[in-house]
């Protein structure tokens, strides 16, 4: 009987897992292929028109999943991944045709050279955001296409290879050990070369989903919501955006050689802004930053393109009006603008959502998880506040910030401050409005360099680095106003804060070994566990923007802990917070103390600051006014006079 339910156990736990969701989408991918395949093998001619559709989707699939990853994961928009398509298309074909490379090995430096090309592309503009990011990929695309145009060795309108240039129009196959993949050109010969493209596209998909659902995936969405968030998640954030630019471009050129390969013979008008814009449409209408999202739009959008789908609507305006018509291009932008308006996550995006809405559909429980070995979230009530105490002895200093200064033009927004902090110690930051508190933060962290004076943690000076260098050596921080990913759940946004974010490799991110599985279990129980010690042990399956204000700024500490950090920054964690979660703020703070963490909290409640630190600094326009215990510091004239007011110094 244990053994019958222990099996129960397992396989239900796999039916739920990430396993059992990567084979389905690999079952997926390898039905379609089948589907695909079967005619491309059978060398009958009537259905050399729709492989040829078939291996255009796949080819545009693949590009687009690149492209999701850099603008729908990424959000940084780009107008070029047609270019990269093309590049791969005529690198590949001019090397293995012009220069006489084996097939094989063109293709591969094709891949090479454009990924080189991508990730330089991605070095000169990366600091750009936005439109201005936009501008420089929609330059690079129209640029190709001229190229393509107008430069004499690959063609020009005559396309490429050509009988002029090179006795015939069409490229040599690909020979695999004496075996040619003929391209599905001519009725009677099977179409090897499809089998073969489905093949490569299958690994490249599943790898393309491996990176999506990974850490790696999850970096992206972090820049993507805020460069500011991901930074501080340990996210080397110029150099994860040269990396997917790379990625993205690599996979528009596989798309570029698979449609050689198809085609045998490349044209310039095939290479067009109109490729780009189908890519942008795939990723749009299936749904960006969903991972199947483009696959879908790119079924949709080719087949409308390639066949005779629109064309009895087509036919039925011209009956009304022979002048004012919609073409098939007019009919598929209606179709994108009703998809936006109706369906603003795309399709996949939009009915995944319907889904989680329907009726019956509960959300999945929540296991009681204990929390790690200490005082747990429902005992800190029995922490005493000593003043004193805490995990550090008295010059114990983690973290010390000596004779700091910054300017931001003509205004000095911190005077050569100091502040140090011991380890298992609160030490709060309090000061007026302009003061220089969460400056005084944002120099800790590397958002600011300094202008003078030094900063070191454990002794080791960290001015000067950046802020995800600081993150990996065990700072970790909170936001004024939570930086959350909204339209994530609990879990997934407590997940983002594991170091895996920043530092798992993309290598091993594609691949998806073994150990990545076990991993992403413990992963999950341990935000499982943090999410109990904040109280939102219920609420891991919730999406953050749904969550009352105050949980959102207790997921946001979760999240900040996940990454084992040796130094905490609370910026403002009271701020809109009622008296009821201002007390549990307060006796989660003193738990974490009880636990050794060290915490420099900036903060105006003063209720709170007297219950939980250990020591208190006061600011005044970027100056230290005055340090000591909470009870020392609130006693001095000139922070009563500067800060807290004489009506409360009369009062008391």
């Amino acid at each position: 009987m244990s053994t019958t339910t222990s099996t129960s156990r397992l396989l239900d736990r796999f039916r739920r897992g990430e396993a059992a969701r990567d084979l389905g989408f690999l079952g997926v991918l390898l039905a379609a292929a089948a589907w695909i395949a079967v005619p491309a093998l059978s060398g009958d001619g009537t259905t050399l028109a729709g492989t040829q559709t078939a291996a255009v989707v796949v080819a545009v699939a693949v590009a687009a999943a690149g492209l999701n990853l850099l603008s729908g994961h990424a959000r940084l928009i780009s107008l070029g991944q047609g270019a990269f398509f093309a590049i791969g298309a005529y690198v590949s074909a001019y090397l293995s045709v012009d220069s006489a490379l084996h097939p094989l090995v063109a293709i591969v430096v094709a891949l090479v050279v454009t990924a080189a090309f991508g990730g330089l592309l991605a070095l000169c503009t990366m600091r750009l955001r936005g439109p201005a990011f936009a501008m420089v990929t929609l330059v690079v695309a129209i640029l190709t296409e001229r190229v393509l145009a107008e430069w004499a060795p690959l063609g020009r309108l005559s396309g490429y290879p050509n009988t002029l240039d090179h006795g015939s129009g069409l490229m040599p196959p690909v020979e695999v050990f004496g075996t040619s993949l003929e391209p599905p050109l001519f009725a009677g010969t099977e179409a090897t070369v499809v089998v073969a493209i489905l093949v490569v596209a299958v690994v490249a998909l599943v790898g393309y989903r491996n990176v999506a659902r990974s850490p790696w995936g999850r970096s992206l969405h972090a820049i993507g919501t805020s460069e500011h968030l991901a930074a501080h998640l340990g996210v080397n954030v110029f150099g994860r955006k040269v990396a997917v630019m790379a990625l993205a471009s690599t996979y528009g050129a596989l798309g570029g050689v698979f449609y050689a390969q198809v085609f045998a013979h490349l044209q310039p008008e095939s290479f067009t802004m109109l490729l780009s814009i189908t890519m942008i449409l795939a990723v749009i209408l299936g749904g960006a930053g969903t991972v199947a999202g483009p696959l879908v739009g790119a079924v949709i959008i080719v087949l409308l393109q390639r066949t005779d789908a629109l064309t009895p609507l087509v036919d039925l305006q011209r009956q009304v009006s022979d002048t004012w018509y919609l073409s098939t291009p007019g009919l598929i932008g209606v179709l994108l603008v009703l998809t936006l308006a109706f369906l603003p996550q795309g399709i996949v995006g939009g009915l995944g959502e319907l889904a989680q809405r329907l009726p019956g559909r509960s959300a999945p429980s929540v296991p009681s998880v204990p929390t790690a070995p200490g005082v747990t979230a429902r005992e800190v009530a029995t922490v005493p506040s000593d003043g004193g105490g805490g995990g550090g002895g008295g010059d114990d200093v983690l973290l010390a910030v000596r004779g700091v200064s910054k300017s931001f033009g003509g205004i000095k927004a911190v005077r050569a401050a100091e502040l140090v902090v011991r380890r298992g110690t609160i030490h709060a930051v309090i000061g007026p409005n302009g003061a220089g508190k969460t400056t005084v933060a944002n120099l800790v962290t590397g958002v600011y360099g300094i202008d003078g004076g030094e900063i070191t943690l454990d002794g080791r000076r960290i001015d000067g680095r950046r802020t995800h260098a600081i993150v990996r050596a065990g700072v970790a921080r909170t936001f004024q106003t939570p930086l959350l990913f909204t339209h994530a759940s609990a879990t997934e946004n407590v997940l983002a804060g594991f170091p895996d974010t920043g530092r798992l490799p993309l290598v091993r991110a594609w691949l998806k070994d073994p150990g990545q599985y076990r991993r992403a279990r413990e992963l999950r129980d341990r935000a499982a566990e943090l999410l109990e010690l904040v109280g939102l042990g219920a609420d891991g399956h919730v999406e953050a923007g749904s969550l009352p204000y105050g949980k959102q700024r207790a997921l946001e500490i979760a999240r900040a802990l996940a990454s084992d950090p040796r130094l905490l920054i609370l910026d403002e964690p009271a701020a809109g917070l009622n008296t009821a979660e201002t007390a549990e703020l307060g006796r989660l703070m003193l738990t974490l103390r009880a636990r050794g963490l060290a915490m420099v909290v900036v903060e105006h409640h003063m209720d709170l600051v007297t219950q939980v630190s250990d020591e208190v600094t006061c600011m005044e326009s970027g100056a230290v006014l005055a340090h000591g215990t909470a009870a020392q510091v609130l006693a001095e004239p000139a922070v009563v006079e500067a800060y807290l007011g004489v009506e409360m110094e009369e009062t008391a």
